[in-house]
């Protein structure tokens, strides 16, 4: 099975709302799926000029005073594909975890109870993080993606409480 750059469904999916400069479509993920879904600028500016080049979404070049900017809007092509690989099943998925990592190679416990600290007191930040973006989101007017972008936050914040119970009993 041919395996397939997610980022361009990443990039499709942020066209959906309009018309796109690369730089924005980082500003909107860092504010967004960077949480779950991070994208570099190494790999956003090559996809779009990529998708551009299979139709799948168009570039334009507009001038803001004196300063060209380049503007992605997604084709009836670019929605067909998102449409295709937003309706099969999820694939399997085998994430990176830094922590995981180390712990895998950590020899003694006292280095394992080190990690387990210094991961309790990032998870902690996130939850912080992400309660508080519940909070900015619960403020907004009613909308189905406000209610459908809340269920996968919950879904952030659940994993998170439960990571924070587990490295709580894994250091006492």
């Amino acid at each position: 099975m041919k395996l397939v750059n997610k980022t361009r469904y990443a990039i499709l999916g942020m066209l959906l709302d309009g018309p796109c400069s690369g730089y924005e479509i980082k500003s909107l993920m860092g504010r967004s799926t960077a949480y779950f879904w991070r994208e570099s600028d190494s790999t956003i500016y090559p996809m779009l000029k990529l998708l551009a080049k299979e139709g799948k979404a168009l570039s334009e070049s507009i001038y803001i005073g004196k300063k060209k900017k380049e503007v992605f809007s997604i084709t009836d092509l670019g929605r067909e594909e998102f449409k295709t690989w937003f309706e099969n099943p999820t694939g399997l998925e085998t994430p990176r975890n830094e922590f995981l990592l180390k712990l895998f190679f950590a020899t003694d416990q006292t280095e394992a109870i080190r990690l387990f600290r210094e991961r309790l007191e990032k998870i902690e930040r996130i939850h912080d993080e992400y309660k508080k973006i519940e909070e900015r989101l619960e403020g907004l007017t009613d909308s189905p993606k406000k209610s459908i972008r809340l269920k996968a936050l919950k879904y952030g914040i659940c994993q998170l409480e439960l990571e924070v119970q587990w490295l709580k009993k894994e250091i006492n």
